[in-house]
């Protein structure tokens, strides 16, 4: 019979097996960078190591920040300061440090936000003044601005080349294409009610909408404005996101505290990561290994990673208060 020590050592030699074995097949065992997260509450942000899991730096946003974009380089992130502060608050990643804040003031409630093909101008939402305002964020100045013609427009989507982008615009049910170049008006596409999330593919052919008044997300062909696919089971579809090789499409849900993972190729929906009541799933963005998710918990104050395939929770991040948007980079930031 074995001693007691000896099933110990049995025990510890078999948990080494097969935690060795997990890393080699999966390949997820050590991450590094730095995710920024935007926390609401607290209007800064947290610099999170991925090696270390903590928080290495916190920085202010302007009054009311939500949403970041980031570079592809990982280089800049910039944050929108939505309610009161009318503002971009641009950081340098690998400094951990805050360069410049560009006043929005005539285009109140900055909300969505994302970086054209040259990386140098964002493109943002501006609720209160129903447009689309692009900004040079080196420079600080606005370029131009595109009028929607309609009201809340929340959410920004863009597709590779930049040349167009489309707002949800929430209080009229419908979503706006607008072209960059000539900041015009192309196109309204009605929607189901109150449109928030919203996605394109690269190749600007299928739009990915969720309605949270009638808890939907929806699949639409661009040119023909036809509905491919639609899942009817959401209360509050929080945001839509593809990876890159567009093989997986991710919808939280806000208020069921769910994940639903699509295969983004066949529109189906091919599995849910359940929550617990009260953790407010919001913020997602994919690491560059195209199949681990972050995803900030708004209630829980942290940063779950998800490897998407298996729904398998790998690992837990700590934030400030009230984390939402979020963007990853692959440096480590240098004091």
């Amino acid at each position: 019979m074995l001693s007691l020590l000896s099933k110990r050592n049995l025990f510890i030699f078999i948990f080494n097996v097969v935690v060795n074995f997990a890393v080699l097949a999966g390949g997820k065992s050590d991450y590094s960078g730095t995710l920024v997260v935007v926390n609401k509450r607290a209007d800064n942000v947290s610099f999170i190591d991925l090696a270390t899991k903590q928080i290495v730096k916190t920085l202010p946003t302007g009054k009311g920040s939500h949403e970041l974009a980031m570079t592809k380089d990982g280089l800049w992130a910039v944050s929108t300061d939505y309610v009161g502060g009318n503002s971009l608050t641009v950081f340098d990643v690998k400094k951990a440090k805050v360069v410049r804040t560009i006043d929005l003031s005539k285009f109140p409630n900055p909300h969505g936000i994302l970086f054209l093909k040259d990386q140098t101008h964002v493109a943002i939402s501006s609720e209160g003044s129903d447009s689309v305002v692009i900004a040079n964020i080196h420079t600080g100045k606005v370029t131009s601005n595109i009028g929607t013609t309609q009201r809340g427009s929340h959410m920004v989507a863009l597709p590779a080349d930049s040349s167009v982008v489309y707002t949800t615009n929430m209080r009229d049910n419908t979503v706006s294409q607008l072209d960059v170049q000539s900041a015009k008006l192309l196109k309204l596409m009605p929607m189901e009610g109150t449109p928030e999330a919203i996605t394109v593919n690269k190749g600007n052919t299928e739009l990915w909408v969720g309605s949270n008044k009638d808890g939907l997300v929806s699949v639409y062909d661009v040119a023909s404005n036809k509905l491919l696919k639609q899942w009817k089971d959401y209360t509050w579809p929080y945001r839509i996101l593809l990876n890159q090789a567009e093989t997986y499409a991710l919808a939280p849900d806000l208020r069921r505290h769910k994940l639903d993972i699509y295969n983004a190729k066949t529109k189906s929906r091919i599995k849910t990561v359940q929550f617990d009541d009260g953790d407010g799933p919001k913020g997602v963005i994919f690491h560059p290994d195209d199949s681990t998710a972050f995803l900030s918990m708004y209630e829980q104050d942290k940063v779950l990673a998800i490897d998407v395939p298996s729904g398998e929770i790998l690992f837990e991040l700590p934030t400030g208060d009230g984390p939402d948007g979020i963007g990853y980079s692959p440096h480590v930031v240098t004091f």
